[in-house]
């Protein structure tokens, strides 16, 4: 498989594992912050600044996965432009010294 193949499955799985992750910690996060102050609703206000304190950190884990994903596909990209070059330098040495036209 050629690295800019790889980069795109790499960025998937990165994306994809980490939005599940997210989905799962968010919804236990909500579950747990509606059950605590289903059982003590004087302390709801406190409940709420928490969890969104939480959300907030469970979803900077899903944007450095996307950062990652980003990353590995511009990085891909590259490669694969270097792969070109390369090819097209190579064939230009090669008209040069009169071994192919």
């Amino acid at each position: 498989m050629d690295p800019q193949g790889m980069a795109w499955l790499g960025a998937g799985l990165a994306i994809g594992l980490a939005a599940l992750g997210t989905g799962v910690g968010i919804g236990m996060l909500a579950s747990k912050s509606v059950e605590a102050a289903a059982r003590q609703p004087e302390s709801s206000g406190t409940i709420q600044k928490l969890m969104i304190l939480g959300i907030a950190f469970i979803e900077a884990l899903c944007l450095y996965a996307l950062l990652i994903a980003i990353m590995l596909v511009s990085k891909g990209s590259e490669e694969n432009k270097m792969d070109e070059k390369i090819q097209q330098t190579e064939h230009v040495l090669a008209v040069e010294e009169g071994l192919t036209e």
